[in-house]
């Protein structure tokens, strides 16, 4: 289920060709990326060809949402009034199960963020956007 976040003037991300099959997953609660069907190397972000071996052959899969925290950064104070309503925010690099990194939002509190910890994704809306970000996995349950 969505998180429909009431605060108003969220900055919308720019869409890129590449990726609008992307942005049309997530407004499904769906997260994807790109699989080469030559050298079956994830490809993220969205590309026309496969940076891993140059192939166009790619398809967009559906990725399972699970990963861990490679990378994170706590911002103690928003950058504009809405990003400030939330602050302070961890944002980080997640290292996907499927192979790639997607950089996101970490929802949890700052102090207990850490590299290799497991989490999965959850989907907010944020103005006409809906994002993916990511939380702890429950100790005793899966991914």
């Amino acid at each position: 289920m969505s998180e429909t976040t009431k605060t108003h003037d969220w900055p919308q991300p720019y869409r890129l060709l590449d990726a609008e099959p992307y942005w049309e997953a997530l407004a499904d609660e769906r997260l994807t990326y790109q699989r080469c069907g030559d050298c079956e190397q994830a490809v993220w972000p969205a590309h026309s060809f496969c940076t891993h071996c140059g192939s166009a052959e790619l398809a967009w899969v559906r990725s399972a949402g699970h990963g861990t925290v490679y990378s994170h950064s706590t911002i103690m104070r928003g950058p504009t009034p809405v990003w400030a309503g939330i602050a302070p925010y961890t944002v980080g690099f997640v290292r996907l199960d499927e192979g790639y990194f997607l950089f996101t939002q970490i929802d949890e509190a700052p102090d207990t963020v850490e590299i290799g910890m497991e989490v999965s994704v959850r989907f907010v809306r944020r103005g006409e956007q809906v994002l993916p970000v990511f939380a702890r996995v429950a100790p005793g349950r899966e991914a």
